[in-house]
């Protein structure tokens, strides 16, 4: 039966009485709503599909371009903003997620804006890298003043948030995609659906009246699942009792899952629509369509593990009775920095630099006498060749800021760590910059007079798991087979702290009678949720996405890496699929995860390694799970 003829997913039953049984973040404000890029790439993707099923389709595109493109003052005005696009430089392209598109002659109110990331395509060194701005960030906005940048876009429509954005990074911008949130819906739903794995339960439900801040009503259970356009949109927009960490981590699995399943797209006949939904629903000065064509090659082709996401951070704080986002200098310069230049394994060691090879220019940034000649007799006698410039533009500099000009980040990164762990490592413009100079230390306040001495590494101790024994989840895991015919492995070992939150029997929603499933969730002491998902299909589409295999105690394990982080670990067992979903934090580690995998065993041969000493896990059947 195909899975056109399955219906859609129907819980079964189970009553109480079963429950016997290395990459940083980044906090920014509650309210952010950080998901127009999954917009962007859905766009990109579907249109791009469609790009290459015809010559037909190249003409499409024009049509599609220049509707989204209109003749109109906004797109004029926006147009005069930005920089040329230089073949073979790296491709900037600011995303706006607005409540509106511009109306037929671009007048009256532009809407407001809501999300802002900056979008970095760097063909040449093969990754993409975004930047994204809270929308209360406290900023100089060009011809207003001091207000939060997203009244930029209020003051001027796209034109003026590039004009903003710009100042604020030091960065060109070549093009902008103004983006109405309503066409997400519309454009996964076109699609048919994305099948995500859902860690928990996500519950809202506003109460007229209680004086409580209403939020978006979501009603989404957990487990692996096809969601149409508006669970999608709740999914990705949810900000009710969540970390800003843990919506961009929902952001990044629900973009990892729609870029494995764009394999369905091409076949599908309904092209035209997705070029009239993309068509509708942006606005973009984007109008070269073999300019289009290399962005979405690049967009399609790009793994994953080659997307960088950055957020300028900042400190909430008031200013006149209204909330704000203060973000210091050092900050901006430091993500933009990140942003030009990501490290995608964290802890990556520095490459050997020979000192006597390196030109370096210090300026004093912190208005102390002498501080820039004491920092370059330091450098000098660290071997590196030094010379004193002066000083800086302006004092006060915070954190000692260590640029480098183009082709001398590893020289930079070694003289950085000279100046503590907080320094700020950027490049330098390539207009302006003295010839010779390859890297240039700004001293700030933070430089005491003294460089860091390097700290020996320890050896560090081989990871171990942090698992308990327990045979908690056999009596209920029998229930459930018996009830559901599904064939069942349980696990025997479990983190330490686990508590089962959510135990759901149901059928995959893949239209027609859809493959049996069984979602447990559980809690760390950490506050998040792995789960320990069957599913009864040989092929979901998840598998699709594994970095590696590993072969263990006559298993084979499908590893699902993002960046360092062990984030799923699969295998299957007579047609059957298995997996642990680590928590959205990788509170659990590869070995934690490993462990729990070895120890699942089918229900009639459960059994415990020798000396083991079982332990009861707290259960409960439906758990709230903030």
């Amino acid at each position: 039966m195909s899975d056109d003829e399955r219906p859609e997913e129907a819980d079964a039953q189970v009553t109480p009485d079963d429950a016997e049984r290395p990459t940083r973040w980044y906090r920014v404000p509650r309210r952010r709503r950080r998901w127009p890029w999954v917009f962007m790439w859905v766009a990109v993707l579907v249109v791009g599909a469609g790009a290459g099923l015809a010559v037909a389709s190249y003409q499409l595109l024009g049509n599609t371009l220049e509707k989204a493109s209109p003749d109109i003052k906004l797109v004029q005005d926006a147009q005069k903003a930005v920089d040329p696009d230089v073949p073979g430089e790296p491709v900037n392209i600011l995303l706006i997620g607005s409540d509106k598109r511009a109306d037929k002659e671009g007048a009256g109110d532009p809407g407001r804006s809501d999300s802002l990331i900056l979008l970095r395509m760097d063909g040449d060194k093969g990754f993409i890298s975004m930047l994204s701005f809270p929308r209360d960030l406290y900023v100089d906005i060009p011809g207003v003043g001091m207000d939060k940048i997203n009244a930029s876009f209020s003051n001027g429509g796209p034109a003026k948030t590039i004009e903003t954005i710009k100042k604020l990074t030091g960065q060109p911008i070549n093009y902008f995609v103004n983006i109405d949130f309503e066409g997400f819906v519309k454009l996964v739903d076109q699609v048919g659906g994305v099948y995500l794995d859902v860690d928990r339960k996500y519950f809202n439900k506003n109460v007229q009246g209680d004086g409580i801040d209403d939020y978006e009503e979501i009603d989404l259970k957990p487990g692996y699942q096809r969601m149409n356009g508006k669970d999608a949109l709740d999914y990705v927009r949810y900000r009710h009792t969540d970390s800003d960490f843990a919506r961009i981590a929902r952001q990044q699995a629900f973009l990892s899952e729609l870029k494995r399943q764009t394999n369905r797209f091409g076949n599908l006949p309904e092209i035209p629509a997705y070029a009239s939904i993309f068509a509708d629903n942006i606005t973009t000065n984007v109008r070269s369509v073999p300019r289009l064509l290399g962005i979405m090659e690049q967009s399609i082709t790009t793994d994953k593990d080659r997307i960088a996401r950055n957020s300028i951070s900042g400190t909430p704080t008031m200013r006149n009775g209204a909330s704000i986002v203060e973000a210091p200098q050092g900050e901006i310069e430091a993500k933009v920095e990140r942003w030009l230049n990501p490290e995608f394994e964290q802890g990556a060691a520095t490459a050997v630099v020979s000192p006597n090879d390196v030109q370096v220019q210090v300026l004093n940034g912190n208005g102390r006498l002498l501080d820039a000649e004491t920092a370059t007799d330091q450098l000098r006698q660290k071997g590196y060749d030094a010379v004193s410039g002066g000083n800086a533009e302006s004092f006060g500099i915070p954190q000692t800021i260590v640029s480098y000009a183009e082709g001398q980040r590893e020289a930079a990164k070694n003289v950085a760590t000279l100046f503590g762990a907080d320094t700020v490592l950027s490049a330098l413009p390539k207009a302006g910059t003295p010839d010779g100079i390859d890297v240039r230390v700004t001293v700030g306040e933070s430089y005491d007079g003294a460089l860091v001495a390097p700290k020996k590494k320890k050896a560090q101790p081989k990871p171990t798991a942090n698992v308990v024994d327990t045979t908690s989840l056999v009596p209920l895991a029998k229930r459930i087979q018996k009830a559901t015919k599904l064939k069942i492995m349980v696990p025997t070992r479990v983190p330490t702290g686990s508590e089962l939150k959510i135990v759901r029997a149901y059928r995959v929603n893949t239209g027609g009678e859809g493959p049996q499933a069984l979602k447990m969730v559980f809690r760390v002491p950490q506050g998040t949720y792995w789960g320990y998902q069957v599913l009864d299909w040989a092929d979901p589409p998840l598998l699709e996405g594994r970095t590696g295999v590993v072969k263990s105690g006559g298993r084979e394990y499908s590893t699902f890496y993002d960046g360092k982080n062990l984030m799923r670990l699969a295998w299957q067992k007579d047609g059957v699929t298995y997996w642990i979903s680590n928590t959205l934090d990788y509170a659990l580690s590869a070995e934690t995860m490993y462990a729990i995998a070895k120890s699942a065993r089918p229900l009639d041969r459960v059994t415990l390694r020798p000396g083991a000493k079982p332990q009861e896990i707290p259960m409960e059947q439906d758990a709230y799970t903030p």
